[in-house]
């Protein structure tokens, strides 16, 4: 796909990008995909604070790249920048050994890999075998093993060093941290895949959800109606989006501003000297949305 960026996104504090009032045991639930049910950021979402940090950066061809509506006599025009939806890659999860790993599933991995492989990525590892239910591939040198097992939450998992998630684990080690930044090493040493179905479990069970309650001023305590829970997308969640630019869109008698590959390199940058740090969801006022976005090349 030509004229494409690859964008990662890893909160750094709960974020919740949710769906509005909730009809289950959650009030304020995130959003999910439709068919396999694990959490997702739309691209939409990420589009208006995308635009909201290059208003802040002062950058130039604001309206080229995300619109312009029709006012003051001038016409409107379609953004030339596309996002397409965060899909999850890793989710953090309790460990007994190592704190957290970064759990994934080979389906999560098929995914990602025709992905990748469709915009255009080339020397991607093996797509991954599917694992039994009782059994957890690592990277070389992990930190999670206790033994010969893999304890996660309140799931145990028979440990097996795996060639294919030691290939997965520096790929997207490179890609989200940059290969010469510590992070890389502590990601590789928590990468684990698990099979489907418990990766399908801790996608439903292993968000974070919070109580809120609201002081009533005048008698100090709760008031009437004001306690609900929310869901969060827990910190250190890692999820993945293409970025693609479009014909960019001018008047007719208008002399070309701004060529794709070059509106596209302005507002997703490749080398940043630090990567982006964006307010993404609700509940900014306590601590919610902090999330750190790298964009990487197509290649």
């Amino acid at each position: 796909m030509p004229n494409t960026h690859i964008y990662w996104l890893h909160p750094l504090s709960p974020t919740h990008a949710g769906i509005g009032r909730g009809v289950g045991y959650i009030d304020l639930p995130i959003d999910r995909a439709g068919v396999t049910g694990w959490p997702i950021l739309r691209g939409s979402g990420f589009k208006g604070v995308w635009r909201d940090w290059a208003i802040q950066q002062k950058k130039d061809q604001i309206e080229l790249a995300f619109g312009r509506a029709d006012k003051d006599g001038e016409s409107a025009n379609s953004g030339a920048l596309i996002p397409t939806d965060a899909k999850l890659v890793c989710l953090p999860v309790r460990s007994f050994r190592g704190t957290f790993a970064w759990a994934t599933s080979p389906l999560c991995l098929q995914m990602l890999r025709r992905t990748l492989s469709l915009a255009g990525v080339h020397d991607l590892p093996n797509a991954p075998k599917e694992l039994t239910d009782d059994k957890a591939h690592h990277a070389t040198g992990s930190a999670l093993v206790e033994g010969k097992n893999i304890f996660l939450e309140d799931l145990d998992f028979t440990a097996v060093e795996c060639k294919t998630a030691t290939a997965w684990a520096a790929k997207i080690a490179e890609w989200v941290f940059d290969k010469d930044d510590p992070w890389s090493k502590e990601f590789q040493k928590r990468f684990v895949v698990l099979p489907d179905s418990a990766f399908d479990f801790l996608c439903e069970t292993g968000t974070e959800v919070h109580t809120r309650v609201r002081i009533d001023d005048e008698m100090k305590t709760v008031a009437k109606g004001a306690l609900w829970t929310e869901e969060s997308l827990p910190a250190e969640t890692i999820l993945m989006g293409l970025i693609q630019c479009d014909r960019v869109f001018q008047k007719k008698d208008e002399t070309p501003k701004v060529d794709e590959a070059t509106l596209l390199n302005q507002f997703a940058p490749l080398n940043p000297p630090k990567p982006l740090t964006l307010q993404i969801g609700g509940k900014a006022t306590v601590g919610r949305g902090q999330v750190r976005c790298v964009f990487t090349e197509v290649k």
